[in-house]
């Protein structure tokens, strides 16, 4: 047990499992490292995460979550009397510190609420910052961010980028922001065999595989890597693994160009956590042609498993792969250096140098660092 670990009380404001998504796999895999190192941790989730006339998804929860944790479901984000409960809830349990999770202004006004009434009772506050900036532009989204990460004592942010899109808001000086690297996600289990992963899939044993994986939406940029895909060696295949959200009309039109339309095999649902460690395994390389980012909890999914990644130069995202180590890095919304990138990994031995690279990447983003500079700070 760390001497600073010894007698901690902290709470964590956040979506946990089985609400669906990286910032819920986030809470749960911190709330356990924390523990591991003898923090006692009070988890606080949500009984309403987003209106449904929000939620552009079929269901906000996992049918499968692979793990639960003892976080009431107290926070509904637009009932204002189920703040001050769960703020009184976490009083009440003797937490010295309460984290809560940043990624969208829209739950800033429950955040703040909730950190006044802490902070009357001497509490530290820190914010866990996902996003600074949302994908999509909300109605006073800079200023609710803003105010809120005011009133925070510690701030700190899960990569360089997100830690300057922070400077970019009128956050005082004495906030000094932390950038801690988002870890490697393990929850989900070890890599099967690769012929066993595509046989569960029904996919082909042999050939390359490429991986896209996650909710689709516009900013993701799948329609450049299925331009990309029409420019790349013909044996080369797509597995697109996630719900579609967005451009679903163009999507379809680009997947009906003969040159790939027998190259493509989408499963479009929600991948249950049980399910992830098949998609990894059958896959040679994940490929994330995002128009914008911050940071990416699938490419840290990608290295739990050995799988290297080809990324655009967006955000975060070179941060999280070596070019020419554990990965490529291409421009983004420009199909020609994407496809070149993709043969390029498939030539002579670059596959197998890549996703031996990765082993050494996992242990310099482990859960074990973050939280020793989380608790030692």
């Amino acid at each position: 047990m760390n001497q600073f670990s010894k007698g901690r009380r902290v709470g964590l404001v956040a979506p946990y499992p089985p609400f669906r998504g990286g910032i819920a796999h986030f809470s749960a895999r911190f709330h356990s490292s924390l523990q591991q190192v003898g923090v006692q941790v009070v988890g606080v989730s949500f009984s309403r995460q987003y209106p449904q006339w929000l939620f552009p998804g079929t269901s906000q929860y996992a049918d499968h979550a692979i793990e639960s944790f003892n976080a009431p479901p107290m926070v509904d984000s637009i009932n204002p009397f189920s703040w001050k409960k769960a703020a009184n809830y976490l009083i009440s349990e003797g937490v010295d510190e309460v984290a809560f999770m940043i990624w969208m202004p829209f739950f800033a006004p429950a955040y703040l609420r909730m950190v006044r009434i802490l902070k009357k009772r001497g509490i530290k506050i820190t914010a866990i910052v996902h996003n600074a900036f949302p994908h999509k532009k909300q109605p006073f989204g800079r200023v609710l961010t803003q105010t809120l990460l005011n009133q925070c004592d510690r701030i700190i942010a899960l990569s360089e980028n997100v830690r300057q899109d922070i400077q970019q808001l009128d956050v005082p000086q004495s906030h000094a922001v932390e950038v801690l690297p988002h870890p490697v996600y393990n929850q989900f289990g070890d890599r099967i065999d690769k012929g066993e992963a595509r046989r569960q899939l029904k996919l082909d044993e042999k050939g390359p595989l490429i991986l896209f994986f996650g909710l689709v939406r516009s900013y993701k940029g799948l329609d450049v890597l299925l331009q990309a895909l029409a420019e790349t060696d013909h044996s080369i295949r797509l597995l697109i693994a996630g719900e579609w959200y967005d451009d679903q009309d163009l999507l379809k039109k680009l997947m009906s160009d003969p040159r790939i339309a027998d190259r493509i095999v989408s499963h479009n649902a929600y991948i249950a956590d049980d399910q992830v460690k098949v998609y990894f395994s059958a896959a040679d390389v994940l490929v994330q042609p995002y128009r914008s980012a911050t940071q990416s909890g699938v490419v840290q999914m990608a290295l739990h498993f050995n799988v290297p990644s080809i990324v655009t130069s967006v955000g975060g995202l070179p941060e999280m792969v070596q070019h020419g180590v554990s990965g490529l890095v291409v421009p983004p919304e420009n199909p020609a250096p994407l496809a070149m990138a993709i043969n390029t990994f498939f030539e002579g031995d670059t596959a197998t140098k890549m996703a031996q690279a990765t082993e050494k990447m996992k242990a310099e983003w482990s859960w074990e660092h973050f939280v020793q500079r989380f608790i030692n700070a």
